[in-house]
This record gives C-alpha cells, structure tokens and sequence, in this order.
C-alpha cells in the first residue's frame, strides 16, 4: 500500500496541473476528452485540475454545446481554454540611444508599443531609470492594462550580464549605466517581476522564436548597428557563460583585418564619410557628394551601391571583407548552421551579405554556413525580450496570481 504524505500529493498535483496547462497554453479550445487523451491523465484528475485552474485564473471553460445532428444523452463534453489575457508581459529594449517597449498577452500577440528617443542630456543613471519607467507606463496605457496585470518585464541592455540580471564587469563606465541593476529599480519599485538581459542575447531568443533561428541547432544573431554583439543558441539553448560574457565581441581588438568591435551601421557610414572627404572639390564622382555628411547612413551607402555608383561599391566591398572574418571567427568557435544579421540595419544590408557570403568559405572549414539577414526588423531585442518573460511566467505560473487574482 502506497501513501501519499501531503507534500507528494502536492508535487504530483503540480505535476498534473502543468502537464494540463502546458497543452492548453498554445491550443485553442480543447474538450476535456482531447485532455484525457493528450496528457494520459484520469478524467477525474484532468477536470479537478482544469477546475483549479480556472480557480486559480489561468483558465476559463466554455459554454458545452453540440452539434445539431447529435442527440446522444447525458452532459455535453466540457470544454477548456487558456485565458491569454489573465495578465500581460512587457518586453524593452533599453538602448543606448532609444527605448521601444512592447505590451502582449501571454501568447505573444502585440497589444501596444512606445518609442522613446535617448537624448545627450539622458546619460545619467537616473533619467535612463525614468525613460525605461515612461516607456513601460506609457505602452500599459496603450494596451488598456493595470499595473496589477503586468506578470514579468524583461529588459535588454547593451551591456552583458549574467544570470542574476546585473552586470559584474568592472571598469567600464558605459556599461555600468546601460545596466544600473534595472532589475532591483523596477522590483523595489512597482513590485514587478523583472528579468535584465544582454541585448544581443534577447535578439537570438527572437529569432530561435519567429525568424530564422527557428529549426536551427545552432545559430548567432550579430547584432550589428553602432557595435557588434552577438548571441549565440546551440541545441536551443542560449549560451551565457560564467558572468554573461558569451558574444562580447571585445577580442574583435585584436583579429587582423579587423581591428575593433564597431558595427556596420558605424563602419559602413564613417568609411563612407572618409572617401568623401577625400574627394572633397570633386564634382560628380558619387551620388553620396549630393547628401549632407551628417546624415548620411549605412541605408543610403547601401542603395547607392545597388545603383553600382563606385564609391558605395568600394564602403561595401571593404566592410564585406572585414565582416566576412568576423564571421568567420564565431564559426571557428561555435561551429553554427547559420550566421543571423539583426537590428536595424539588417533591412538594407543585402548588397554586404553577398559579398561575405561569397568570400566567407575561404575562411571556414566546413564550408556553407548560412549568413541571412533578419527579418524582425529594428524590434528584434523587444521581440526577444517579450519572449523572455513570456518563458518565465510559463515555468512558473503555478507560483503566480493571475491578474484577476491580484
């Protein structure tokens, strides 16, 4: 004879509960029969654990009906669904120069979004602390959502950062202020459940989620704008290292032919600025002389490339050939089936991928990893992030109160 001490019978309740919860989480309606069916639970068990769960918030069951050629006797079949609204997460990108923050349910589904721009005058801890804090009221407004509803906030910072959410790194001034314990602030503050993260780390959860990564075991998202940064996913699993140092692309300082960690926002742009200082006075040499130097972009080098116009040619093929063994370097450690450009600049860089993707087997063995360009578009972080808190509101939701609870 077995007996079940109060704690197990708790344990295997949870157990039960997760595995019920868990097949409704992405489904649509489901009867309790398909729940029997799919969880191999007792019926018993699999309408005492969806009554508690409706009880708990995180389910609603819905109005029994049958169709109107079936006229068997008794009750109709009960009928489950997961409740996407019983509370909302919130995903930031807490950049250097932007903050976007994206509200959904707790499938993902986008309710509102804000953009704030990071002026000069912001560089102090306390006003990067209150855009991130505006940010977030702001998009909860949009949405129609209560403080009380929100489950979990992750953040994406440009700075690394370990497990535990704070950046450990000393000696650094920058990343100490992209990451001043954003965590604790936004906890001590407004009781929210709050995960901080590597900006290029979210970037990869994003496209192991919605873009190319999917399907992938092993493949890096570069972020690759003002500074490259990478994350890297192998067999589905984001790699942190022992103080979140995995993907600083610091050691880009001493790879030949490189020589620093700019991105190719900042390397395509400067390289194009320098040619056209150097031709100075010289009238019709490239269409990038009719456009005002400070505002020129790696969007513009790029398009004037794809109209063969020389100089923006020349930016490109330079930066290929530089961005080809940055590639190449993460190959040689990770060994990935796909190289995954992202961030903003990703939607014009089509002319540089071809060039790397042609030159990059003559660095690496194997030859034929992929190089894509991502097509989440400058969102990618707030993608990733939202996808980080969806995951920890999922592990733990038996441990946490539904908003209709709060």
């Amino acid at each position: 004879m077995v007996v079940r001490t109060p704690v197990a019978s708790r344990h295997l309740r949870d157990a039960s509960a997760r595995l019920v919860l868990e097949h409704l989480w992405d489904g649509d309606e489901v009867t309790g029969s398909a729940l029997i069916e799919a969880t191999g639970l007792s019926r018993a068990t699999v309408h005492d654990v969806c009554d508690e769960l409706i009880e708990r918030g995180w389910v609603t069951e819905l109005e029994s009906q049958r169709a109107g050629n079936d006229h068997r006797k008794g009750r109709p079949a009960r009928r489950y669904a997961f409740d996407a609204r019983a509370g909302v997460v919130v995903g930031v990108d807490a950049g250097q120069h932007r903050i976007s923050t994206t509200v959904t349910d707790l499938r993902g589904d986008a309710l509102a979004s804000a953009v704030l721009t990071v002026e000069p005058r912001d560089a102090t801890v306390t006003r990067r602390l209150a855009l991130i804090e505006e940010g977030v009221f702001t998009a909860l407004a949009d949405a129609g959502a209560q403080l009380p509803s929100v489950l979990a906030v992750a953040v994406g910072v440009p700075a690394p950062v370990d497990r535990d959410g704070r950046t450990t790194f000393q000696d650094n001034p920058f990343w100490e202020l992209m990451n001043p314990d954003i965590a604790r602030h936004l906890r001590d503050r407004h009781g929210w459940t709050t995960l901080t993260d590597n900006d290029a780390n979210l970037a990869a959860m994003a496209e192991h989620w919605r873009g190319h990564g999917a399907g992938a075991r092993c493949h890096v998202t570069l972020l690759a704008g003002e500074r490259f940064g990478a994350g890297v996913v192998d067999d589905g699993r984001l790699l942190r290292g022992a103080h979140g140092g995995v993907g600083e692309m610091r050691y880009l300082d001493f790879v030949e032919g490189v020589g620093s960690a700019d991105g190719i926002a900042a390397l395509v742009r400067d390289d194009a600025r320098a040619q056209l200082h150097r031709l100075d006075g010289q009238t019709g040499s490239s269409q990038l002389q009719d456009l005002d130097p400070a505002t020129l972009d790696a969007a513009s080098v790029f398009a004037a490339a794809l109209d063969e116009d020389p100089l923006a040619v020349s930016v490109v093929e330079h930066v290929a050939a530089l961005l080809a063994r940055v590639v190449a370097t993460f190959a040689s450690i990770y060994d990935p089936e796909r190289v995954i450009i992202a961030g903003a600049v990703a939607a014009s860089c089509g002319p540089l991928l071809e060039l790397v993707r042609r030159d990059l087997d003559r660095y690496v063995d194997p030859p034929g990893i992929e190089v894509l360009a991502s097509e989440l578009g400058r969102d990618v972080v707030t993608v990733g992030a939202v996808k980080r808190a969806l995951d920890h509101v999922r592990e733990h939701a038996l441990e946490i109160a539904p908003a209709g609870l709060r």
